[in-house]
C-alpha cells in the first residue's frame, strides 16, 4: 500500500491542504505576499464580492440540472439498450463515444455547433429550414447559454450513467418479472415494483458521483463560455481560475476553492442522509 499512499499524499492530500492554507493568506503574484490574514478572504467573498453569491447560485443550477438530466436520460437509454434490439451491441458501443471523448474536445465541438453570427451548424441548419431569419448568438445570450451548456453536459455525462444502470439491469432476474406478471402487474407496475427497487442503489451511487464530479467540472464551461457572458455561467471552479490565473490573487482563489469544497461536502452529506432516510422508510 505504501506506493499508493505516497502518490495520494503527494498528488492529492498535499495540494488539498495547501489550497486551504492559501485561503488564509494574502498570497499573490506580488513579491513579499503570503502573510496570514485569517478569515479576511472569506469575509471579502461572502460580504463584499459582488459576484460570489451569483456564482454559487450558478453552481447549484449547473449541478442540479446536469445531474437530473443525466440520471433521467441515462436511465431511459439503459432501459432501451437492455431490450432485445437489432444491432444493440453496436448502439451500446456508439453510446460510449461521448464518454471517451476528452472534455475540452467536447466543449470545442459544441462551441462550433452553436457558434454565433459568424457561422455554426445550429444556425445554419435552422436558417436553411426556415426556422430562423437571423442567427442567434447562443453563447453570448443570457437566455440561450444555459440550455447549450446543459445540452453539452448531458451529452457528455449520459453514457456513464447508462453504462452503470445497464450493468445493474443485467442483474434483474427475469423470474421476478414473470412472477409479477403472473400476479397481474402490467408493464408499468413491473417497472416501478421490480426494476426501480433493484436500480435504487446504483442510481444513488451514480447520483453521488455525478454530483461531486459536476460540481468541480471546469473544462466544459471554460471551453464553451469561459464563464461568460460576464459572470452569467461562471461557477466556483471557473471563479478559482479567474482569481488565480487572471487576477493572480492566490489567497482569494484558495478561499473560493475552500468554500466550494465545504459547500459540496454539506450537499453530498445531505444527499446521502435524505436518500438513506427514504430507503429506511421504504424498508
Amino acid at each position: 500500500m505504501a506506493p499508493v499512499l505516497l502518490v495520494l499524499a503527494v498528488l492529492q492530500f498535499y495540494p488539498f491542504l495547501d489550497t486551504i492554507r492559501l485561503g488564509f493568506t494574502d498570497a499573490s503574484a506580488t513579491p513579499g505576499t503570503g502573510k496570514l490574514v485569517g478569515l479576511e478572504n472569506f469575509r471579502f467573498l461572502t460580504t463584499d464580492d459582488p459576484h460570489f453569491w451569483l456564482i454559487v447560485r450558478n453552481s447549484f443550477i449547473w449541478v442540479i440540472a446536469s445531474v437530473v438530466l443525466q440520471l433521467v436520460i441515462g436511465t431511459l437509454a439503459a432501459l432501451v439498450l437492455n431490450m432485445n434490439l437489432r444491432f444493440r451491441y453496436l448502439w451500446r458501443g456508439l453510446l460510449m463515444v461521448p464518454w471517451v471523448t476528452p472534455t475540452v474536445v467536447v466543449g470545442l465541438i459544441w462551441r462550433w455547433i452553436f457558434e454565433g453570427s459568424q457561422g455554426g451548424l445550429a444556425n445554419y441548419t435552422l436558417q436553411t429550414l426556415g426556422v430562423l431569419d437571423d442567427p442567434i448568438v447562443y453563447l453570448a445570450s443570457n437566455f440561450w447559454v444555459w440550455p447549450v451548456l446543459l445540452l453539452a453536459s448531458t451529452w457528455k455525462g449520459v453514457p456513464f450513467v447508462a453504462l452503470l444502470v445497464l450493468a445493474s439491469l443485467q442483474g434483474v432476474s427475469d423470474e421476478l418479472h414473470e412472477a409479477a406478471k403472473v400476479d397481474g402487474a402490467n408493464r408499468w407496475q413491473r417497472f416501478w415494483a421490480v426494476t426501480i427497487p433493484h436500480l435504487r442503489p446504483t442510481l444513488f451511487a451514480v447520483g453521488m458521483i455525478s454530483l461531486v464530479t459536476t460540481w468541480f467540472k471546469f473544462e466544459l464551461i471554460w471551453a464553451l463560455t469561459k464563464g461568460g457572458p460576464g459572470y452569467a455561467t461562471s461557477i466556483l471552479p471557473t471563479y478559482v481560475y479567474t482569481w488565480a490565473f487572471e487576477r493572480f490573487k492566490y489567497g482569494t482563489a484558495g478561499a473560493v476553492a475552500t468554500l466550494a469544497m465545504m459547500i459540496i461536502l454539506v450537499v453530498a452529506g445531505l444527499y446521502a442522509w435524505l436518500l438513506r432516510e427514504k430507503d429506511e422508510q421504504h424498508a
